[in-house]
């Protein structure tokens, strides 16, 4: 008999999965519109699973099986399996004892299917075997402590219990179904309970197979073509893809861009398709939720300050609309404070000191909530705090959710309710304990929001069983993947699995399995393309043999929609504006930049750079590290070395003093300073501070080895601030140190923690324009005592002098200009044109920024990579109008 007439008839569908069952339920509502009727009887349409618990549960009530009081839920069960694995001998040797309850519950669910009895684990003659054995035979002592009964075991009630139901039942999306409930539809049947379901009568049918260049132009076809039927009148339209859940962000852009491309966003609710992913997120990968986390998070531990950033810039708690302008400020300056642990307390201190009044009242609320209600106590218990700690903050926030966000709220007050039954199956839970739990149950509860039908179903092969379409695209039938891998269950004894007729355990039972799926695909709907992908990465791949019975057809064959890609598209929708491209900036008017020595350097590397940074502020956010950011230990580096040789004063001092008091005294200096730097509040911060101190000391001691080596000479200046103007600008110059030396004139010195300075990038890399023109300013503002400039690099196993000379002997590291310089035609030949050359092209590039010259113009092409201004100048259009320019060709 045909579903609909089975479905008037009051008959109960029972389906393989919770998809199957809200499509068919659909269908029915369509079917009865179709035949005229405004009002009809909902279907009784349910998952096999769902049904047979609510058997369960009505018998119960009645008093049928007093012996198993409760019906254990997943998140129980999981806590049960997690619990007893830990617990047991095999335990301690695991590496991931979660990972091994979850194969132990999924082979313990095999054995209730496959009607593999638990003595039959005895004489298994591996370690796993007898792990398994020990762990059900735990889990079912468990159980009959707590007079419960889980999932798996159902239809072993029904069939000891003999329990028919009162209702005619149909089957409906099984490929195969095991010993466990085939037994009782066949004791069901006997009794007149099973109706059969009919096969859909299709009049003609055409079924062919497309090969495609790689997966992505198989899934980009797969969308085109699913465009092209709907355009045509198709009402329903099936994909089917592999792997589903891990590409799912890949199938929605695919598809978005087919269907919507004008309408891709960042938000992930604004692009209106008529497509649905049957790929449901975990519950804890919503953004209303990890907001909830993460004030739970707080609640209990501090966190990162990136953790803390991400909870000032929420939407989803107290005041996150009316101060989000003032939190993403408190954000920033929070990452210039450097603490790199928060948690709500410190935080309120941070939100009323930034101004955000409504943050700091959450805060407080929150902490007095907090205050003496974290010690261990149930799951109940726990679930009642989280859910008052979240009203505290005001979560999910003060505006109007959207109808995902409504869904996704009342979901995870569910699952919290949830949480709170674990008290049956848990003594009282610490509270990372309580907190751990709860994340691992949202990451265990599947969710995606209901929405309104749409034409286009992306499904995964395994819930595509029982529905049916107007057309339907198979993807990734490769010989790889059709048929399927023997895979076995890795705990159960193979002997077992064979025996019991699993599929997966065999070749001919996953040959069967395979057919039986690839009938049902080319079954389910009039119209149906069968797909594989030539090369994955390097390799190239086969076919399927099992498509050999179908033609094969090119992809330009069949009807595709003519779609243009995205870039494309942007592109030419772009608004007509008249061209214009204005590098310059408004002239400085006041002639002091702020920027010193950095404005030229700026100027130089990239004209944009230099007056979006220097003149507009527009500067990098501060980076928060578990570790010494390179510009603290560049801090701690150059005061170490400014205390000491203000001690020193000279190559002579330096001489005059004992090693160990030399090492004492830099060692004494690098720990304050790298004290006052770090500011270490916590055990690990005090090991790392301890640690770069004794960095710094070794590399200071070093250095100091190294001068000793020189010369004579007499520290002039250091860290000292000092006026210049070039090219009509005003700058502000701090050379690191200036060393006198004992034949006349001065040494200038910087100091640099990178490896990758070289002198050679006081030359041009491009006329005019120096890749590091910082020290050759500081020269020209001493130029008649100038006899050097010289890195002192500081590094990871390189500790010298690298620098360039007049002639002068100044020590090792420090070279005669040009002597072994590999020069270009262009370079200046010797040390008096070099430093007229430097006077030159530094003033010009002075009379560049004053004048406002702000090309987006790098020197290097890497340096967009380490600059945090690509948005602002926008050069990435460049290469995207030259790649659409070339697509259009």
């Amino acid at each position: 008999m045909q579903l609909h007439s089975l479905l008037d008839q009051g008959v109960t569908v029972l389906t393989a999965s919770r998809r199957l069952a809200h499509a068919l339920r659909l269908g029915y509502a369509q079917h009865a519109q179709s035949q005229g009727q405004s009002v009809w009887r909902t279907p009784r349409v349910l998952p096999w699973s769902t049904w047979l618990a609510q058997q369960w549960l009505e018998s119960r009530a009645i008093g049928a099986h007093a012996h198993h009081a409760r019906l254990l839920t997943n998140a129980q069960a999981r806590i049960l399996w997690d619990s007893l694995v830990n617990d047991s001998e095999w335990g301690s040797g695991l590496l991931n004892p979660s990972n091994a309850a979850r194969l132990a519950a999924r082979s313990w669910r095999r054995m209730q299917e496959y009607l593999i009895p638990l003595a039959a684990l005895n004489d298994s003659d591996s370690s796993e075997g007898r792990a398994l054995h020990a762990w059900c035979t735990e889990f079912l002592r468990r159980c009959e402590k707590l007079q419960a009964i889980d999932e798996t075991r159902l239809a072993h009630w029904a069939h000891d219990a003999n329990f028919v139901p009162e209702e005619t039942l149909a089957l409906a999306g099984f490929d195969s179904i095991p010993p466990s409930v085939a037994r009782l539809i066949e004791r069901w049947r006997a009794r007149g309970k099973i109706a059969d379901i009919a096969a859909d009568e299709q009049t003609s049918r055409s079924v062919v197979v497309v090969t495609a260049r790689d997966a992505d132009d198989e899934l980009e076809l797969a969308a085109r073509w699913a465009r092209a039927q709907i355009a045509t009148g198709k009402s329903t339209v099936g994909v089917v893809v592999a792997d589903l859940q891990s590409r799912r962000a890949e199938v929605q852009r695919v598809f978005e861009d087919v269907f919507a491309p004008g309408q891709r966003s960042i938000q992930a609710d604004s692009a209106k398709i008529p497509v649905v992913i049957a790929a449901p997120a975990p519950l804890a990968s919503y953004p209303v939720v990890d907001a909830a986390l993460l004030v739970l998070q707080f609640a209990l531990h501090d966190r990162p300050a990136t953790h803390a950033g991400r909870l000032l810039r929420s939407p989803f708690i107290a005041g996150g609309e009316a101060e989000k302008d003032r939190r993403a400020m408190a954000d920033f300056r929070l990452r210039e404070d450097q603490r790199d642990r928060w948690d709500w307390f410190e935080l309120e201190r941070w939100a009323s000191a930034s101004g955000c009044d409504q943050l700091a009242v959450a805060a407080r609320s929150i902490g007095a909530e907090i205050r003496g209600k974290t010690s261990s106590t149930g799951a109940s218990a726990w679930a009642e705090r989280f859910h008052a700690w979240l009203r505290a903050v005001g979560w999910p926030g003060e505006r109007s959710l959207s109808s995902v966000e409504h869904q996704t709220v009342l979901k995870f007050h569910a699952a919290l309710a949830e949480f709170g039954t674990l008290d049956a199956v848990t003594a009282s839970l610490s509270a990372a304990a309580a907190l751990s739990r709860l994340q691992e149950l949202l990451r265990d509860t599947p969710f995606e929001p209901e929405t309104q039908a749409t034409s286009i179903t992306v499904i995964d092969p395994a819930t595509v069983a029982g529905m049916s379409f107007d057309a339907t695209w198979v993807t990734g039938l490769d010989a790889a993947r059709l048929p399927e891998p023997v895979n076995p269950d890795p705990l159960l004894p193979v002997a077992l699995q064979r025996a019991a007729k699993i599929p997966e355990a065999t070749a001919e039972g996953v040959m069967q399995l395979s057919k039986a799926r690839l009938a049902r695909w080319t079954s389910s709907a009039p119209q149906v393309v069968l797909s594989w992908p030539r090369q994955e990465g390097e390799a190239e791949l086969q076919p399927s043999p099992m498509l050999a019975s179908w033609p094969t057809v090119k992809g330009s064959d069949i009807a595709i929609a003519s779609v243009r890609p995205l870039r494309r598209t942007l592109f030419d929708q772009r608004p007509l504006l008249e061209q214009m491209r204005d590098e310059l900036a408004p002239r400085l008017t006041v002639r002091t930049a702020r920027g010193g020595a950095m404005t030229l350097e700026l100027q130089s590397r990239c004209p944009f750079r230099a007056q979006a940074q220097i003149r507009l502020g527009a500067e990098d956010m501060p980076t928060v590290s578990i570790g010494v950011e390179p510009i603290d230990r560049g801090i701690i580096l150059h005061r170490v070395l400014e205390e000491i040789w203000g001690s020193l004063r000279s190559h002579a001092g330096l001489l005059a003093v004992e090693e160990e008091t030399l090492a004492e005294r830099v060692r004494a200096s690098a720990e304050r300073h790298t004290m006052q730097a770090l500011q270490p509040t916590v055990r690990y911060r005090q090991r790392l501070a301890a640690l770069e101190a004794s960095n710094v000391a070794k590399q200071v001691l070093q250095l100091l080895a190294v001068e000793k080596e020189r010369p004579s000479f007499v520290l002039r200046l250091t860290e000292k601030s000092e006026p210049y103007a070039i090219g009509g600008l005003s700058i502000t110059l701090q050379p690191d140190r200036i060393d006198e030396l004992g034949n006349g004139g001065n040494l200038l010195i910087d100091y640099k923690l990178g490896d990758s300075h070289s002198p050679r990038q006081w030359l041009d890399t491009r006329p005019g324009r120096p890749l590091r023109p910082q020290l050759p300013l500081y020269g020209l503002a001493h130029g008649e005592s100038l006899r050097g400039l010289a890195y002192v690099v500081l590094a990871a196993g390189a500790v010298e002098y690298r620098g360039w000379s007049d002639g002068a002997f100044i020590g090792e590291g420090v070279a005669a200009y040009p002597g072994h310089v590999r020069l270009k035609p262009d370079h200046p030949p010797d040390w008096p044109s070099l430093v007229a050359h430097w006077r030159k092209s530094l003033t010009q590039l002075a009379e560049n920024f004053v004048e406002g010259q702000a090309a987006v113009d790098p020197l290097l092409a890497q340096e967009c990579a380490y600059c945090h201004l690509s948005a602002f100048c926008r050069i990435s259009e460049r290469a995207q109008e030259d790649e659409a320019e070339h697509h259009d060709e």
